[in-house]
């Protein structure tokens, strides 16, 4: 199995469903694509994870990358599932009509095989296409609904991703100035080869080269300031798109940060750690302040994801061993609950007609299912035990106070515990209360089976560290630190 032939399943499989125009037939036959592209993925990665690297020709995946990848797969194969019921409905209300249902799925799936592509590539110069590439396909996915708002929030996409591209493609320019005369110029920016010389590199553009791609690429993980796409971006997305939005899409960047990252601690010790823990400290009280007053139910997850990747910013930030663990491992928590949670609000706001969470009552007994997802979802999100989201911000507050940062610390801790009462105020009043809605639940197996996939995983994460997990992530704090898988 290589890289491209993973890649291949979703492309050719949205360029096949393209061409379909029936509903059922939409359906299933995106399902068996999702279930070729996960088997294809968990093949090539699985042994990756395990030890050993693949490096050849364009490709190249450590831990790390396969790590992202195996994420990416379960994510995608879980919102594709979700796709089939949700998207049914949109289709009956007659809010989607047969021609935009088969876009709505190629879309997706080219969405898919370019954010694999991603994470595959050897060189920063083709993440940095893919991480922009992934712009450009979701764009059409956050518009699905072509109403002002909607419009209006793809463009703002658009708009501030692209400012956030071209400053990383400055850093990537700086890049390149920084190895010339080190390496070649066939691998001058190249992953492993910079890496391997990053003690040659030239320090001062090397600072320069930091300061752009990681504000360029912020701006694509959403931190703040630049992070006024993202609450609009998601809120106005289906549902399935603002689940893989969330836990796919803002890894790509993340991810990007992370390959610079490596690099240039080497090169200037503390000074991309210094810039990720402001920005990763600005993003945490800016996604707060909005958790506590969002009105709409989409919007508040969107400022959870703020906060959530101000975490991880601030974790690697930290920089520690245990800092860097958490920030792997607050990735893997963070990209399985908030899925889960959106899914669980495409339902309610499906039936409910709104996402105001002010005229949403009664969920618990209207709709008992999805009503005890939104439990767990929510519990999930806001960070209590025994979800994994919990635990990486346990990890997070160790982390700080063994480098010594008790103020951040200190920090931290308020800023959680504060998060955790603004989500549990919002959103647990839609579980009880009473409402004059005509509502009930829609029947949807395979939406039903993607939530209670997510929720076994976040428990299973939540609750057990297998040995070989614990490796898996013990390989990939080496690899931020500038070692080898």
């Amino acid at each position: 199995m290589t890289p491209l032939a993973m890649i291949l399943v979703p492309l050719i499989t949205g360029i096949l469903l393209l061409l379909v125009r029936h509903q059922m037939a939409l359906s299933y036959a995106s399902i068996i694509g999702a279930v070729a592209f996960l088997i294809t993925s968990l093949y090539l990665c699985l042994p990756i994870l395990t030890g050993g690297v693949l490096d050849y020709s364009v490709w190249y995946i450590d831990n790390l990358s396969a790590f992202f990848l195996v994420i990416t797969a379960i994510i995608s194969f879980a919102a594709i599932l979700y796709s089939k019921g949700y998207m049914e409905a949109e289709y009956e209300n007659e809010i989607f009509s047969i021609k935009e249902l088969s876009h709505y799925y190629f879309t997706m799936f080219v969405f898919i095989a370019v954010i694999l592509f991603t994470f595959a590539v050897r060189s920063a110069a083709l993440t940095w296409i893919g991480i922009g590439m992934t712009t450009m396909v979701s764009a059409f996915l956050v518009g699905m609904h072509k109403d002002a708002a909607a419009t209006e929030a793809a463009w703002k996409y658009i708009m501030l991703c692209s400012v956030g591209i071209m400053l990383a493609l400055f850093g990537i320019a700086l890049l390149f100035a920084a190895s010339s005369g080190v390496l070649s110029d066939d691998v001058s920016l190249d992953w492993p080869a910079l890496v391997l010389n990053a003690l040659d590199l030239n320090p001062v553009l090397m600072k320069f080269a930091a300061a752009f791609f990681i504000i360029g690429l912020g701006t694509k993980a959403g931190l703040a300031p630049l992070h006024n796409w993202l609450p609009d971006a998601h809120s106005q997305a289906p549902s399935p798109v603002s689940g893989m939005m969330s836990g796919v899409l803002l890894n790509c960047a993340m991810y990007g940060i992370m390959r610079f990252y490596t690099v240039s601690e080497i090169v200037n010790p503390g000074f991309a750690r210094n810039i990720l823990l402001i920005f990763g400290i600005l993003s945490l009280i800016i996604a707060s302040s909005f958790i506590f007053i969002s009105k709409d139910f989409k919007r508040m997850l969107a400022y959870s994801s703020i906060e959530n990747m101000g975490l991880i910013a601030i974790a690697l930030g930290i920089g520690t061993q245990l800092a860097l663990f958490a920030a792997v491992f607050l990735v893997m928590a963070h990209s399985v609950c908030k899925p889960l949670i959106f899914f669980c609000a495409g339902n309610i706001s499906q039936a409910y007609g709104t996402r105001n969470m002010s005229e949403i009552r009664n969920v618990s007994k209207k709709m008992k299912f999805t009503g005890f997802a939104t439990v767990a979802g929510g519990l999930a999100i806001a960070g209590a035990p025994p979800f994994p989201l919990f635990m990486g911000e346990l990890l997070l507050l160790f982390g700080a106070l063994s480098a010594g940062m008790y103020y951040l610390a200190g920090f931290l801790g308020i800023m959680l515990i504060f998060v955790f009462a603004s989500i549990t105020m919002n959103l647990f009043p839609m579980l009880s209360g009473s409402t004059d809605k005509d509502v009930s639940e829609r029947k949807s197996p395979f939406g039903s089976a993607a939530i209670v996939i997510l929720i076994a995983i976040a428990l299973f994460i939540g609750l057990f560290m297998p040995e070989a997990m614990t490796n898996v992530f013990d390989s990939m704090v080496s690899i931020l630190s500038g070692g080898t898988p």
